[in-house]
């Protein structure tokens, strides 16, 4: 049984489901629905309780992404996935075509295949770690910092051995790996990834979390107001009227906020506060409300991006609740505007393009995934603290603690105990994201 399979299966897989490796893709928008704008989302009569089932046995996942289907059936409709170490209660066995299939209880079937089912619980000490989902960061990270990149090893080096024939690829400067334990083995310190890589420390470092995190929005915030995302923004006493330069200016630090009283056109446009003070406004995004698009029911969660100002807000009807700065794609990547609905949830997913020459970039656990419309999504993003400024590859880029919050708002699909991704059944209405510019 193989516990890891080459990114290129991984590939194929994505871009079959519609999710892709990285961000991007065709700029087409769905036609917006009709509806009565004052309609509340109608609620429906809980299901019934499921028939009672009985634990035959003890299960854990095998494979880096073991399917869970509606059916006994390689080619039914997938409802999630499991990761590899992931437990499960098997409470019915089915053979099929020489072929065993597992129930799990309340929910799909698994195939025999890429799990294993034993009359005792598993106490296997070498399955990788399980995610933290009560972190941003559900996986500690590591970054290659040489120039030189590391080697990925299939299995420890012994001291003098020929390390050619162990190296299953090489990752360069910049890459991205999840750790799942560091091991001092034959006089040498090495992580293991949870794919099963050995990585030496040597040429690479661990990664922080950003600090940045958004707000709690309720009746006392005043909205709207100016949140400084540029690293040299000014607060000036006065703009610079009639050609003159502006003066009174002294640093504001970046990610601060700021009161909005009134805008001003003074060699460009600036922004008044409440206390009487400028600031640029290229030097800040302003943050304001938006009225609820037609398709969103008045008693519904939805999530709107504004593109322009580089924020993103969690609605429920018409009241915001939370609000916090993003970075979304370049001018070469560009996100797109419209209206849109979750496709599928995942807690992280490896993103990568390598074979850009000019930006190649690999990331291995992306937390906190939620694909909106093919490979285009929301996710936390630990490699940078740019937020308020577009630097994404088309995705939508959010602080790992703003992401988890954003990925448990959006209950549609609801991600069930020990699933590492869930997928939107067809006709079934997810939570909406909402993207203007």
């Amino acid at each position: 049984m193989s516990f890891w399979k080459p990114l290129a299966l991984f590939v194929l897989f994505v871009c079959a489901a519609g999710l892709g490796v990285g961000c991007g893709g065709s700029d087409d928008r769905p036609a917006a629905p009709t509806f009565d704008r004052d309609a509340v989302l109608p609620e429906e009569p809980p299901p019934p309780p499921p028939p009672p089932e009985e634990t035959i046995g003890h299960g854990i996942a095998l494979e880096e992404r073991t399917f869970v289907r509606v059916e006994p059936d390689v080619g039914a409709r997938a409802i999630g996935l499991l990761r590899v170490g992931a437990r499960f209660e098997p409470t019915v066995r089915r053979e099929i075509d020489g072929k065993i299939w597992w129930k799990l209880r309340a929910s799909g079937w698994v195939i025999d295949d890429e799990v294993r089912v034993r009359d005792e619980e598993p106490t296997l000490s070498f399955m990788p770690r399980q995610p933290d989902r009560s972190s941003g960061m559900p996986y500690p990270i590591g970054r290659v910092v040489t120039s030189e990149g590391v080697p990925v090893f299939r299995r420890p080096p012994r001291q003098g051995q020929d390390t050619g024939p162990l190296v299953v690829r090489r990752l360069q400067e910049g890459y991205f790996f999840t750790v799942d334990r560091i091991i001092n083995i034959y006089q040498q310190e090495l992580y293991r990834g949870t794919r099963y890589w050995w990585i030496p420390r040597t040429g690479t470092t661990t990664v922080r979390a950003p600090d940045f995190h958004g707000i709690e929005v309720d009746e006392d915030t005043a909205i709207p107001f100016l949140w400084v995302t540029d690293p040299t923004a000014r607060l000036c006493s006065d703009p610079g009227r009639r050609g003159a330069a502006p003066s009174g200016c002294e640093s504001v630090p970046r990610h601060s906020r700021l009161t909005y009283a009134a805008t001003e056109q003074a060699g460009g446009q600036w922004y008044q506060t409440r206390e009487n003070k400028y600031i640029a406004a290229l030097q800040v995004s302003r943050v304001d409300r938006v009225d609820r698009p037609e398709g969103i029911y008045r008693n519904e969660r939805w999530i709107h991006v504004d593109l322009l100002n580089q924020f993103a807000a969690l609605y429920e009807g018409d009241r915001m609740t939370f609000v916090t700065l993003i970075s979304s794609g370049d001018d070469e990547h560009a996100t797109p505007t419209g209206l849109f609905r979750v496709e599928s949830k995942h807690v992280s997913a490896t993103m990568d393009n390598e074979d850009n020459l000019s930006s190649a970039f690999f990331i291995q656990d992306v937390p906190w995934v939620m694909y909106f419309r093919g490979s285009y999504a929301l996710h936390g993003a630990f490699w940078h603290d740019r937020f308020g400024l577009r630097t994404s590859h088309g995705c939508v880029n959010l602080a790992p603690e703003d992401a988890r919050r954003f990925f448990n708002f959006a209950d549609a699909p609801d991600l069930p105990d020990n699933f590492h991704a869930v997928f939107t059944p067809p006709d079934t209405r997810s939570t909406a994201v909402y993207l203007t510019r």
